[in-house]
């Protein structure tokens, strides 16, 4: 999907958004990925936390319950994922922010936030999309703030790279291209970024999940 175009739901069918969860579950080791990247996100209390592509809010919810003195906002261009998440919160008994909009133009202040995440989002979309949506989180982030994404990278080993080709087929050779070449983290970089870094790797049945870490710029050196 690029920056103009409406968006795709994440299992193609707005009909399927409810068997995301289960699917996810089972296809990309939901539960370890979730441990992973709250072990890296860590924010401080008082600090404000975006989740950029929240879809139906498991990560989202979850970073409020280990982080319950953090303000938490879940953004996603899907509002029938956002229902899901919504809900999921009201059952965890956790407040947490939820607004409506796309990933290159979420509806928030610039400089509102300290951290931004986003997981399996970026291989949605297309080259320019991809771009639109890190300018979107460094406009969103103080100076010095970070950005941790969870994304599909170049797969480990034969069978992981004919696994994730079902991935690609599904959502567009182009929009994957660079997470199956392992370019990513240029872009990152090129986006603006400083000190992007791959912290993590977790192999799963349908390809390899890179856990890159970024920041923005402090003032004073061109943040």
């Amino acid at each position: 999907m690029s920056a103009t175009e409406p968006f795709v739901p994440a299992l193609r069918f707005h009909a399927l958004t409810g068997l995301y969860d289960p699917l996810m579950s089972f296809l990309v080791n939901e539960a370890t990925l979730r441990r992973r990247t709250l072990s890296l996100l860590r924010p401080e209390p008082g600090e404000r936390v975006l989740d950029l592509g929240c879809g139906t809010g498991s990560l989202t919810v979850r970073l409020k319950q280990e982080f319950p003195r953090v303000e938490v906002v879940g953004c996603d261009v899907d509002p029938g994922a956002l229902g899901l998440a919504r809900r999921k919160a009201a059952e965890a008994g956790v407040s947490i922010r939820w607004c409506l909009g796309p990933a290159h133009d979420p509806p928030l202040p610039d400089r509102s936030v300290d951290l931004v995440t986003s997981t399996l989002l970026f291989h949605h979309l297309r080259p320019d999309g991809k771009r639109a949506a890190l300018a979107a989180a460094l406009r969103l982030l103080e100076p010095g703030g970070r950005l941790v994404v969870v994304d599909f990278t170049r797969p480990s080993g034969f069978l992981r790279r004919i696994a994730f080709s079902g991935v690609r087929l599904l959502d567009g050779l182009e929009v994957t291209a660079d997470h199956a070449a392992g370019r990513f983290a240029e872009i990152v970089e090129s986006a603006g970024f400083e000190r992007v870094t791959e912290a993590d790797r977790l192999d799963t049945p349908v390809g390899t999940i890179s856990f890159l870490t970024a920041a923005r710029r402090r003032e004073g050196r061109g943040g």
